[in-house]
């Protein structure tokens, strides 16, 4: 475990409510390439936050990396209508590209 990632445990001891930490986490453990951890952070994130796009983006980005595409398509599915919703239409064009490229 590397020192942003200890320090990023550290705040969501403090505050494991804090989407912020939670996505900096789920960054870190798939930057690690430890997908397990990554993808139980981004599921913790999705689930009490369903409005934090870049999760969406992230997480379906991680799995397209890792050849599990029809979960991908589906994440980008997902992100794109949360985004749309909360008026990130830039997130959701982008999300819409990367969806393309998969089909």
């Amino acid at each position: 475990m590397n020192d942003r990632l200890k320090a990023l445990i550290d705040f969501y001891n403090k505050d494991p409510k804090d989407s912020f930490v939670i996505y900096g986490i789920a960054l870190e453990y798939m930057s690690l390439n430890n997908y397990t951890k990554a993808e139980e952070f981004f599921n913790n994130l999705l689930t009490n936050d369903p409005d934090y796009v870049a999760g969406y983006m992230q997480y379906a980005q991680m799995k397209t990396n890792i050849n599990e595409i029809n979960k991908s398509k589906e994440l980008y599915k997902k992100g794109i209508q949360v985004a749309k919703k909360v008026g990130d239409n830039r997130s959701a064009k982008e999300m819409e590209e990367f969806l393309d490229e998969l089909e």
